[in-house]
């Protein structure tokens, strides 16, 4: 394997890191933000969370692009690589979600014993 082919490799599975395993995380945000907006503390936290997601999105699909197309990788190794992105994107979307009801728990239980 030439460095050149490896280090397209590494690219792809890297933006399949950042699109399978990060991007659920922060989008998780976004419903923090919604959970703001609803509780009228304004768009701020919404915005800076769909900004962040947008530029996540980008990046992890920009790498994942670069890394299948220079030079382009056999259609064995993107069966793996799909393989691996549905199985860590299944679990990372469930830890992201149950994230998302432990921080809105968490916000919920410190109103409560505020009032």
């Amino acid at each position: 394997m030439s460095p050149d082919s490896f280090g397209a490799l590494l690219a792809a599975y890297g933006g399949i890191i950042v699109l399978t395993v990060f991007l659920p995380f922060i989008a998780s945000y976004i419903l923090d933000g919604v959970v703001q907006v609803l509780r009228s503390n304004g768009l701020k936290f919404f915005l800076a969370a769909l900004g962040l997601t947008g530029v996540f999105a980008l990046a992890g699909y920009l790498l994942w692009q670069y890394g299948i197309n220079n030079p382009p990788l056999p259609s064995s190794t993107l069966e793996s690589m799909g393989t691996m992105a549905q199985m860590l994107l299944t679990f990372s979307t469930v830890l992201a979600l149950a994230a998302f009801v432990s921080r809105t728990v968490k916000l919920l239980w410190k109103t409560r014993r505020a009032a």
